[in-house]
């Protein structure tokens, strides 16, 4: 009992120490701001030392920990990556196989594809979004041999095509823009569609033909090749809202930022009449040839041009 109460002082003294040093040190610092940091400076020189061999034998029990817990989950991570590569060497034998048979298919029945043409690379010099259109501004025009409906990539995605193209600038209609109507389709699905600009920073999918499927948040929007001005696998961007009544798409590419873009020529432009060769006259009714007027002829080559009779 007399140790227990001995025990008890030495507590209570102990305590009252430690609140009472507490207590100056509150003091110190109130009153001399230099010499309470003086004095915690050399308290964390004395206590450092000791704290870290106190912590020693704890941080090597938790890197030992770590280091076991690695080892057995690196070997079921490797097991995994295993299957993985597996899986994918398969894929990619198979698509090795499917890529030879195509291209010995396209030669057998001479497939001529379109290539893609870089005509200049440029930045964008400004970039607008009013109520009505939204649309940016190129430095390049004419001269640098742009013209008008060209498509305009930039490094993550497309941006638009060109609208009004003058000598040394150009005007470029946005994807977002209300009259922007770009032909996509979705990459997981396969399912056609167009990404129509609403005036906003995202865009809407409409008219959607093909298989049946739910589109999901993430699917991956490309263009399709279709209307000949965009060359197809090109990134307008993802599903954000796979809402049943409209999708919703952010752009891959936004306008603002894009730094260096790029004006390709046409995937498919429309063929220019040719000047000289076999053309027909617009076709004369039935009515006015009955009144004497001249019946169509066939335009061709001058050198060898007959009169019809």
């Amino acid at each position: 009992m007399r140790r227990e109460q001995n025990l008890s002082l030495v507590s209570a003294v102990m305590s009252g120490a430690l609140i009472a040093a507490g207590l100056l040190l509150l003091l110190v610092a109130r009153v001399n701001p230099d010499t309470a940091a003086g004095m915690r400076r050399v308290a964390t020189d004395l206590v450092a030392p000791v704290w870290g061999v106190v912590r020693a034998p704890i941080d090597g029990l938790a890197r030992l920990g770590d280091e076991v817990a690695g080892y057995f989950g690196a070997i079921s991570r490797a097991k995994a990556l295993e299957s993985e590569l597996d899986l994918a060497n398969q894929r990619l034998r198979q698509s090795r196989v499917q890529a030879r048979e195509l291209l010995q298919l396209k030669r057998l029945m001479a497939v001529r594809e379109p290539r893609r043409q870089v005509i200049v690379t440029t930045r964008i010099a400004a970039a607008t979004s009013g109520s009505v259109v939204r649309f940016a501004m190129l430095a390049v025009g004419a001269t640098a041999g742009v013209t008008r409906d060209m498509p305009v990539i930039g490094a993550d995605g497309l941006v638009g095509r060109t609208l009004d193209v003058g000598q040394i600038a150009s005007r470029v209609l946005l994807i977002t823009d209300p009259l922007s109507r770009v032909p996509v389709i979705v990459e997981r699905t396969g399912q056609a569609g167009l990404a129509a600009g609403r005036n906003l920073p995202t865009l809407l999918l409409i008219d959607r033909v093909g298989p049946d499927l739910p589109l999901r948040v993430g699917d991956r929007i490309v263009t399709s090749g279709d209307g000949g001005v965009f060359p197809p696998g090109v990134v307008v961007g993802q599903v954000i809202d796979a809402r049943a009544d409209g999708p919703v798409i952010r752009p891959a590419q936004p306008p603002l930022g894009a730094g260096y873009v790029t004006v390709e020529t046409a995937w498919l432009p429309m063929p220019e009449a040719a000047e000289t060769g076999p053309v027909f006259d617009a076709p004369v009714p039935v009515e006015a040839r009955s009144r004497g007027a001249p019946r169509p002829r066939l335009r061709s080559d001058p050198a060898t041009a007959a009169p019809m009779p």
